[in-house]
């Protein structure tokens, strides 16, 4: 089998409600849609989105579609789907960087393979550990009335982890919010905390000490991603697990990480370090260092939350759960159906491939901007 050809091109869906973080405000999902085509009929469909016009390495959706258009496609083209390793190679060997970018093709590419095989994704990485995923939901920066009653209306449909975005121009300011939720909500709902590197080392240190009479998960990358020394200090001093989010941003940040103890937890994205390959290398670099381990989100549709399935179902150290949520936020998903929930998680899908069925129509709706076409005969 070998590709013949990818299709790319952009979306942008609305949300339901902007949602604010430390490092901006989301009232859109911009999303790169790649299709690839291969010899044997069989069709893969990976994504690249971004939730504030662009990734923490630079990455928007104007620099995707144009890398992937010069440099990374036509690298591909003529290659085995099966092969991610020989994909991954290629692809690094096309362009530095461009991480994102990378893995809506990798993501594809596993698509077809598990089709062509007629077999879910996770059996492509290792097979199932389990059936469903616990799933959180992220309260924006807003006020405390605003946050408590988005929560108590996710609890009532189903959510059982609460995640808060802090990173207010007062850091009392968070842990107030932390400590309404938890009266509001008792003991049984888990919340977590995520500053999007909003604070300086010596507040971080601070709010911990503020937010452990809460009983918080953990806190996420609450220091700017490049201060690997401020996060060894802060995971030594805090009273609750650190998380690393922005920092994990590769194979070998993580590995540095985890050898000098600069996190205690790992958020690992399916695209973020170049695909699912590498994703799946994350989680087990985590296990072998006693790392617990959560999927992050971008605000992925139904492609990119499929994968997410996949690659926490299929992964023993990724057991806090994911960030899957998008069809909960975006005004209109991208699959004919929802992912299904169970007990406070999404259910993996069992279908060949990434496991769902694209509704072309919305593909369509939300589309800004031509499909372009690059055939292996171009």
């Amino acid at each position: 089998m070998k590709i013949t050809a990818v299709e790319i091109q952009s979306l942008k869906i609305p949300v339901v409600r902007p949602h604010q973080m430390a490092i901006g405000t989301t009232t859109n999902q911009e999303n790169v849609v790649v299709k690839l085509y291969t010899d044997e009929g069989i069709i893969g469909v990976g994504e690249a989105p971004h939730m504030v016009g662009h990734s923490q390495l630079g990455e928007t959706p104007g620099t995707v579609r144009v890398v992937l258009r010069t440099k990374l496609v036509p690298a591909i083209l003529g290659h085995d789907p099966f092969n991610q390793e020989a994909l991954t190679t290629a692809l690094n060997r096309a362009v530095p960087g461009n991480q994102r970018a990378k893995g809506a093709l990798i993501m594809a590419a596993y698509d077809i393979a598990g089709k062509a095989l007629n077999t879910p994704v996770y059996n492509l990485l290792g097979g199932k550990v389990r059936d469903a995923v616990p799933i959180s939901w992220s309260l924006p920066i807003v006020d405390t009335k605003t946050a408590v009653d988005e929560a108590v209306r996710m609890v009532e449909r189903g959510w059982r982890i609460l995640k808060v975005k802090t990173g207010r121009q007062a850091a009392e300011d968070d842990v107030e919010m932390v400590k309404a939720l938890r009266q509001e909500l008792g003991d049984d709902i888990s919340i977590r905390a995520d500053a999007n590197q909003a604070y300086d080392l010596k507040t971080a240190i601070r709010v911990t000490q503020m937010l452990a009479p809460y009983r918080l998960d953990f806190l996420e990358q609450p220091i700017h991603m490049n201060d690997i020394e401020g996060m060894i200090e802060i995971t030594r001093q805090s009273p609750i697990p650190i998380m690393a989010d922005e920092a994990a941003k590769s194979l070998e940040a993580l590995a540095n990480i985890a050898k000098n103890r600069a996190a205690d937890y790992v958020s690992i994205y399916i695209i973020g370090p170049g695909g699912l390959l590498n994703s799946k290398k994350m989680a087990g670099l985590a296990q072998a260092f006693g790392m617990r381990g959560y999927v992050g989100g971008a605000l992925e549709s139904v492609i990119g939350a499929s994968a997410g399935l996949h690659l926490a179902g299929s992964s023993p150290s990724i057991d806090l759960g994911c960030e899957m949520s998008g069809q909960a936020l975006l005004s209109e998903d991208l699959g004919v159906e929802p992912i299904a929930m169970k007990d406070g998680g999404f259910v993996v899908p069992t279908g060949p491939g990434l496991g769902f069925e694209l509704d072309e129509s919305r593909l369509s709706k939300y589309r800004e901007g031509d499909v372009e076409r690059i055939d292996l005969s171009s």
